[in-house]
Protein backbone atom coordinates (compact mmCIF):
# COMPACT_ATOMS: atom_id res chain seq x y z
CA UNK A 1 0.00 0.00 0.00
CA UNK A 2 1.28 3.48 -0.92
CA UNK A 3 -0.05 6.89 0.11
CA UNK A 4 -0.09 9.40 -2.78
CA UNK A 5 -1.61 12.82 -3.52
CA UNK A 6 -4.79 12.66 -5.57
CA UNK A 7 -6.05 15.05 -8.25
CA UNK A 8 -9.78 14.46 -8.88
CA UNK A 9 -10.69 15.34 -12.46
CA UNK A 10 -13.80 15.27 -14.60
CA UNK A 11 -11.63 13.42 -17.15
CA UNK A 12 -10.26 9.88 -17.13
CA UNK A 13 -6.50 9.48 -17.63
CA UNK A 14 -5.11 6.32 -19.27
CA UNK A 15 -1.63 4.82 -18.94
CA UNK A 16 0.67 5.85 -21.83
CA UNK A 17 -1.66 8.77 -22.68
CA UNK A 18 -1.18 12.50 -22.18
CA UNK A 19 -3.54 15.16 -20.90
CA UNK A 20 -3.13 18.97 -20.65
CA UNK A 21 -4.16 20.67 -17.40
CA UNK A 22 -4.45 24.28 -16.27
CA UNK A 23 -3.30 24.76 -12.68
CA UNK A 24 -4.31 27.82 -10.66
CA UNK A 25 -5.46 26.70 -7.20
CA UNK A 26 -2.74 27.14 -4.52
CA UNK A 27 -2.97 23.51 -3.32
CA UNK A 28 -2.33 22.19 -6.83
CA UNK A 29 0.35 24.76 -7.58
CA UNK A 30 2.13 23.53 -4.45
CA UNK A 31 1.62 19.92 -5.55
CA UNK A 32 3.01 20.57 -9.04
CA UNK A 33 5.98 22.46 -7.58
CA UNK A 34 6.74 19.56 -5.25
CA UNK A 35 6.42 17.01 -8.06
CA UNK A 36 8.76 18.95 -10.34
CA UNK A 37 11.37 19.33 -7.57
CA UNK A 38 11.26 15.69 -6.51
CA UNK A 39 10.51 14.05 -9.88
CA UNK A 40 7.40 12.43 -8.45
CA UNK A 41 3.78 12.36 -9.60
CA UNK A 42 0.23 12.17 -8.35
CA UNK A 43 -2.86 10.06 -8.83
CA UNK A 44 -5.56 11.16 -11.26
CA UNK A 45 -8.99 9.89 -10.31
CA UNK A 46 -12.19 10.43 -12.26
CA UNK A 47 -14.75 12.53 -10.41
CA UNK A 48 -18.02 10.88 -11.42
CA UNK A 49 -20.24 13.88 -10.64
CA UNK A 50 -20.44 17.18 -8.81
CA UNK A 51 -17.72 19.56 -7.76
CA UNK A 52 -14.37 18.44 -6.46
CA UNK A 53 -14.61 21.22 -3.86
CA UNK A 54 -17.72 19.59 -2.39
CA UNK A 55 -16.01 16.28 -1.57
CA UNK A 56 -16.14 15.63 2.15
CA UNK A 57 -12.90 15.85 4.08
CA UNK A 58 -12.84 12.37 5.64
CA UNK A 59 -13.64 8.95 4.25
CA UNK A 60 -13.95 7.66 0.70
CA UNK A 61 -16.48 9.58 -1.35
CA UNK A 62 -18.56 7.52 -3.81
CA UNK A 63 -18.21 10.27 -6.43
CA UNK A 64 -14.54 9.35 -6.77
CA UNK A 65 -13.87 6.39 -9.04
CA UNK A 66 -12.19 3.45 -7.33
CA UNK A 67 -9.52 3.10 -10.04
CA UNK A 68 -7.10 5.81 -11.06
CA UNK A 69 -3.86 6.36 -12.95
CA UNK A 70 -0.58 7.65 -11.59
CA UNK A 71 0.58 10.69 -13.58
CA UNK A 72 3.98 12.25 -14.15
CA UNK A 73 4.48 15.82 -15.39
CA UNK A 74 6.24 15.74 -18.78
CA UNK A 75 5.96 19.43 -19.74
CA UNK A 76 4.91 22.76 -18.28
CA UNK A 77 4.52 26.39 -19.36
CA UNK A 78 3.01 29.70 -18.30
CA UNK A 79 -0.26 30.35 -20.12
CA UNK A 80 -1.48 33.72 -21.45
CA UNK A 81 -4.28 33.74 -18.84
CA UNK A 82 -1.73 33.61 -16.04
CA UNK A 83 -2.36 29.97 -15.16
CA UNK A 84 0.26 27.26 -15.15
CA UNK A 85 -0.15 24.78 -17.99
CA UNK A 86 1.16 21.26 -17.51
CA UNK A 87 1.08 18.10 -19.59
CA UNK A 88 0.76 14.87 -17.65
CA UNK A 89 1.38 11.32 -18.84
CA UNK A 90 -0.35 8.29 -17.37
CA UNK A 91 1.80 5.59 -15.81
CA UNK A 92 0.50 2.62 -13.82
CA UNK A 93 -3.07 2.08 -12.61
CA UNK A 94 -4.12 1.77 -8.98
CA UNK A 95 -7.12 1.08 -6.75
CA UNK A 96 -8.03 3.47 -3.94
CA UNK A 97 -8.35 1.73 -0.58
CA UNK A 98 -8.89 4.82 1.60
CA UNK A 99 -8.76 8.57 1.05
CA UNK A 100 -8.89 11.81 3.00
CA UNK A 101 -8.79 15.53 2.37
CA UNK A 102 -6.08 17.41 4.24
CA UNK A 103 -6.28 20.82 5.91
CA UNK A 104 -4.93 22.45 2.73
CA UNK A 105 -7.81 20.75 0.81
CA UNK A 106 -5.42 18.42 -1.04
CA UNK A 107 -6.62 14.84 -1.31
CA UNK A 108 -4.40 11.89 -0.42
CA UNK A 109 -5.18 8.21 -0.74
CA UNK A 110 -3.83 4.81 0.22
CA UNK A 111 -3.60 2.94 -3.07
CA UNK A 112 -2.88 -0.57 -4.26
CA UNK A 113 -0.89 -0.74 -7.49
CA UNK A 114 -2.24 -2.88 -10.31
CA UNK A 115 0.03 -5.07 -12.40
CA UNK A 116 0.96 -3.52 -15.75
CA UNK A 117 -0.70 -4.90 -18.86
CA UNK A 118 1.26 -7.61 -20.67
CA UNK A 119 3.02 -6.71 -23.90
CA UNK A 120 0.98 -7.86 -26.89
CA UNK A 121 2.20 -7.00 -30.37
CA UNK A 122 -0.19 -5.31 -32.76
CA UNK A 123 -2.30 -7.80 -34.75
CA UNK A 124 -2.66 -7.24 -38.48
CA UNK A 125 -6.34 -6.23 -38.32
CA UNK A 126 -5.65 -3.02 -36.33
CA UNK A 127 -3.90 -1.20 -39.17
CA UNK A 128 -6.84 1.19 -39.50
CA UNK A 129 -6.55 2.07 -35.82
CA UNK A 130 -2.86 2.95 -36.09
CA UNK A 131 -3.71 5.16 -39.07
CA UNK A 132 -6.48 6.83 -37.07
CA UNK A 133 -4.11 7.42 -34.17
CA UNK A 134 -1.59 9.03 -36.50
CA UNK A 135 -4.29 11.41 -37.78
CA UNK A 136 -5.30 12.29 -34.21
CA UNK A 137 -1.70 12.91 -33.14
CA UNK A 138 -1.23 15.34 -36.04
CA UNK A 139 -4.41 17.29 -35.20
CA UNK A 140 -3.57 20.89 -34.12
CA UNK A 141 -5.29 20.44 -30.72
CA UNK A 142 -3.29 17.29 -30.01
CA UNK A 143 0.08 18.02 -31.64
CA UNK A 144 1.18 20.13 -28.67
CA UNK A 145 1.07 17.07 -26.42
CA UNK A 146 4.08 15.63 -28.31
CA UNK A 147 2.77 12.07 -28.27
CA UNK A 148 5.26 9.49 -29.52
CA UNK A 149 3.72 8.04 -32.71
CA UNK A 150 5.83 4.85 -32.49
CA UNK A 151 3.16 2.56 -31.06
CA UNK A 152 4.13 -1.11 -30.97
CA UNK A 153 1.73 -2.83 -28.58
CA UNK A 154 -2.00 -3.29 -28.01
CA UNK A 155 -2.16 -1.65 -24.56
CA UNK A 156 -0.43 1.57 -25.66
CA UNK A 157 -2.52 1.86 -28.83
CA UNK A 158 -5.80 1.24 -27.01
CA UNK A 159 -5.04 3.59 -24.13
CA UNK A 160 -3.92 6.53 -26.28
CA UNK A 161 -6.86 6.11 -28.66
CA UNK A 162 -9.31 5.93 -25.75
CA UNK A 163 -7.81 9.14 -24.34
CA UNK A 164 -8.06 11.09 -27.59
CA UNK A 165 -11.38 9.92 -29.02
CA UNK A 166 -14.56 11.90 -28.16
CA UNK A 167 -15.98 9.25 -25.82
CA UNK A 168 -18.18 9.87 -22.78
CA UNK A 169 -16.09 9.79 -19.59
CA UNK A 170 -18.23 6.99 -18.12
CA UNK A 171 -17.39 4.86 -21.17
CA UNK A 172 -13.73 5.85 -20.86
CA UNK A 173 -13.75 4.66 -17.26
CA UNK A 174 -15.15 1.32 -18.38
CA UNK A 175 -12.32 1.10 -20.91
CA UNK A 176 -9.77 2.04 -18.24
CA UNK A 177 -11.14 -0.70 -16.00
CA UNK A 178 -10.61 -3.38 -18.65
CA UNK A 179 -7.67 -5.46 -17.51
CA UNK A 180 -7.19 -7.16 -20.89
CA UNK A 181 -5.71 -4.83 -23.55
CA UNK A 182 -7.28 -6.87 -26.37
CA UNK A 183 -10.73 -6.48 -24.78
CA UNK A 184 -10.22 -2.71 -24.60
CA UNK A 185 -9.18 -2.59 -28.24
CA UNK A 186 -12.19 -4.62 -29.34
CA UNK A 187 -14.49 -2.30 -27.37
CA UNK A 188 -12.90 0.68 -29.09
CA UNK A 189 -13.43 -0.90 -32.51
CA UNK A 190 -17.09 -1.48 -31.63
CA UNK A 191 -17.39 2.18 -30.60
CA UNK A 192 -15.85 3.33 -33.88
CA UNK A 193 -18.20 1.08 -35.82
CA UNK A 194 -21.15 2.71 -34.02
CA UNK A 195 -19.79 6.17 -34.81
CA UNK A 196 -19.39 5.19 -38.47
CA UNK A 197 -22.95 3.88 -38.59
Amino acid sequence: MTNIPIFPLSSVLFPHARLPLQIFEPRYLDLVSHCLKTDTGFGVVWLRQGSELAIKKQGFDPRLAEMGTYAKIVDWDSLPNGHLGITIEGQEKFLIKASEQQVNQLHRADVEWLAPAPFIGLPDHVGDLTGLLQQLIEHPHVAGLNINPDIGDVDTLGCILAQLLPIDEAVKYTLLSAMDPLTRLEQLMDFLDEMGA
